[in-house]
């Protein structure tokens, strides 16, 4: 499988007792063994893949050779081994080496790549001695830290932190590895206590868990550090919310609101909480504070027009039922109402079906949305439609009987009806 690596060939010929990325954990491994004190670099091609694309292999073959070549002149001077870890990374193990002389050498690495007119390279460094980490920790701290170098841009050193962990904890928590995210955050609290953003993302995990104390701690945590943080206050409403501590829950979305009035989604939970509360009006005040600053949020216009519908303001809860319909084309229940309010209107009645109709297939067993379809069609008085979903509606727990009996009176008495039609509603 090696050989099978982008300029394998090239150089292993240029090199050819080069340590090949299956040999490397070996090397490090001895290394390590008989080194009290190192520093590792991680350097990565930038952009190699687009490299590869553009210019082919040939051309990022001689990179590649470029960049060790740069390498092996600094190892000639230094007490240094280094190999190939992966397609476009390598691997640099300095004996007797701390963090600020291994800044120097990753920076005089891209000096010299530079002068030579070669694309630029990416490096992560971590070193040893670094509580609470054993020296088999290291290299992949260095990955890490090359993964963080990547959120500077190009031609980044970055040494191993707090902030790196951070980093590699999220990319745990987007694969669903929550555990592992937990983890990886709690070494970063090893590294550095005082990380208001890691205790609130710890907080986070644990609330995706259901682990609500642990998470309230996080928060909690976070908040000492800093009591101006919104997020962690934020974070922490939600977790009391979900414990059925509402009245908590809005004391705290109002302390964030008041740390970030423009924050959308702390006007959007305040205004649940007043509406839980059956506060109207000041969960309107607030929903409409969400809206002013939100281009995205679809379930933020779809409770704003849902506090219209209360106030019986149907033409401004049309226009934000349009707005949330806009960005989110499959929220049934936001199609459902929609339609509902151009049939109470009388307007757009062909366009009211349509939409009812697209709320029924995302929804099938919403016996409310089926209920508002048939309605729409009795009002078009296509009663054959009409009545097959007043039925499915009963079926489903909706209160149809009325609607029912009126609609087979128009049809000339009971009938039975037929399957098929519009049965894929």
């Amino acid at each position: 499988m090696e050989n099978q690596l982008i300029g394998a060939n090239a150089l292993k010929e240029e090199f050819p007792d080069l340590i090949a990325p299956g040999q490397f954990p070996g090397l490090f491994e001895s290394f390590a063994a008989n080194s009290n004190r190192f520093a590792v670099l991680v350097v990565r091609v930038d952009d190699f893949d687009k490299t590869l694309e553009h210019l082919g292999e040939n051309i990022t073959s001689n990179l590649l050779i470029s960049v060790a070549r740069t390498i092996e002149g600094l190892s000639k001077r230094l007490p240094m081994s280094w190999g190939q870890i992966s397609q476009d990374e390598l691997g640099c193990l300095c004996q007797d080496m701390d963090e600020v002389s291994g800044l120097a050498l990753a920076k005089e690495l891209q000096r010299k790549l530079q002068v030579a007119g070669e694309e630029t390279v990416s490096i992560g460094l971590a070193v040893y001695p670094f509580w609470p980490f054993e020296k088999t920790n290291i290299v992949d701290n260095a990955r890490k830290a090359l993964d963080h170098a990547a959120f500077f841009g190009p031609n980044t050193v970055t040494p191993f932190d707090a902030v790196s962990l951070n980093i590699s904890a999220d990319k745990l928590y987007q694969y669903g590895d929550i555990d592992g995210a937990i983890e990886e955050f709690k070494k970063a609290l090893a590294v550095d206590p005082k990380n208001v953003n890691v205790h609130n993302s710890l907080g986070v995990c644990y609330g995706v868990q259901g682990k609500l104390d642990e998470a309230i701690d996080a928060f909690e945590t976070a908040i000492h550090l800093d009591p101006e943080d919104v997020m962690s206050t934020f974070n922490l409403g939600l977790a009391h919310h979900k414990q059925g501590n509402q009245e908590k829950a809005l004391e705290l979305f109002l302390d964030a609101h008041s740390l970030d009035g423009d924050n959308p989604d702390v006007a959007y939970q305040i205004g649940l909480c007043y509406r839980e509360k059956d506060e109207t009006d000041s969960a309107f005040e607030y929903f409409q504070k969400a809206a002013e600053n939100t281009r995205k949020g679809a379930h933020i216009f779809t409770a704003l027009a849902e506090c219209y519908q209360a106030k019986e303001m149907l033409r401004e809860a049309v226009k934000a039922y349009e707005k949330a319909i806009k960005l989110n084309p499959t929220n049934a229940k936001s199609l459902s109402a929609l339609g509902h309010l151009y049939g109470v209107l009388g307007e757009n009645l062909e366009i009211a079906v349509v939409l009812s109709r697209e709320s029924t297939r995302i929804d099938p067993n919403n016996g409310l949305y089926r209920r508002r379809l048939g309605k729409l069609y009795q009002q078009s008085q296509d009663y054959k439609n009409a009545l097959e979903q007043f039925k499915m509606a009963a079926e489903l727990g909706e209160d149809c009987t009325d609607l029912i009996k009126d609609t087979e009176n128009v049809m000339g008495g009971p009938v039975d009806a037929d399957p098929s039609v519009d049965s894929e509603q």
